[in-house]
């Protein structure tokens, strides 16, 4: 079985299912796994509602940075979030949560710093754009457990060799909203998240591979084994590889779309 990781959409939801049929004709592609940053605001579902959109493949998505997290959390909890299923063939899958894909199990891990505004938390609802510590310490007994070959975050884990590099024009934003309140993005050269790098340092059983978003560019590395790939923007003209899932061969493997 092969599943399509997409990367950051930004709410181009309209664009989302050609693409994917795009993928499921050159490369026989069944599901599809999205990295975050998908468009979870409900100004935007109710159009997609409206408007009848319907993938063409089971996607499995998890949330960014970039989404309503308060109200992402109401839908979880009221068990809307669970209807997007049939109405729009998309799973969501919160913090911390394993999927059985073809053969292979995936673990996902939403959220992510915010490097251009201010961090968003909810005391009432827990809800936070960010990683939280207590989000880590149940994703290690739940990936414990499930031992995933393949993790799926929206950003990666920081400092330990993956090479992501910060974009010279967030240098102030990273400064005001994530040095200043106290957190952590990692070297410039090697940024991400380190409560992401607490769970790669702490799982027992390292995954096969890992795939990320968040940085709209593609860039793969191997470190301890695992392969990192980030997936770079969406686009169905070639401009970044198609990053594929290989759920037998417990692999992720990076082919160039073909021109329509």
């Amino acid at each position: 079985m092969r599943v399509v990781v997409v990367g950051d959409v930004h709410g181009a939801i309209h664009e989302l299912p050609g693409y994917l049929m795009h993928v499921k004709k050159y490369f026989r592609v069944e599901a599809a796994i999205q990295v975050g940053d998908f468009g979870f605001f409900k100004d935007l579902v109710d159009v997609a509602t409206e408007s009848g959109v319907y993938f063409p493949v089971p996607l499995h998505a998890i949330d960014g940075n970039h989404e309503d997290h308060a109200w992402l959390k109401e839908c979880m909890a009221s068990g809307v979030a669970g209807e997007w299923k049939s109405r729009f063939n998309l799973h969501f899958m919160p913090r911390g949560s394993v999927e059985k894909l073809g053969s292979s199990t995936v673990g996902f891990l939403g959220g992510a710093l915010h490097v251009d505004r201010k961090q968003f938390f909810s005391s009432r609802s827990l809800a936070s754009n960010y990683i939280q510590k207590a989000e880590i310490e149940n994703a290690l007994q739940v990936f414990g457990a499930g031992a995933p070959e393949l993790i799926v975050t929206h950003t990666c884990p920081a400092g330990i060799g993956i090479g992501m590099k910060s974009h010279p024009l967030f240098e102030h934003g990273v400064y005001e909203f994530v040095k200043k309140p106290g957190f952590d993005p990692g070297p410039q050269d090697d940024c991400g998240d380190m409560e992401l790098a607490l769970l790669w340092k702490s799982l027992e059983r390292k995954p096969q591979a890992w795939a990320f978003g968040h940085f709209h560019h593609f860039h793969e590395a191997t470190v301890d084994g695992t392969h990192f790939v980030c997936a770079g923007e969406l686009a169905a003209d070639g401009r970044c590889p198609c990053v594929i899932w290989e759920t037998e061969e417990k692999r992720l493997i990076t082919v160039r779309m073909p021109q329509s």
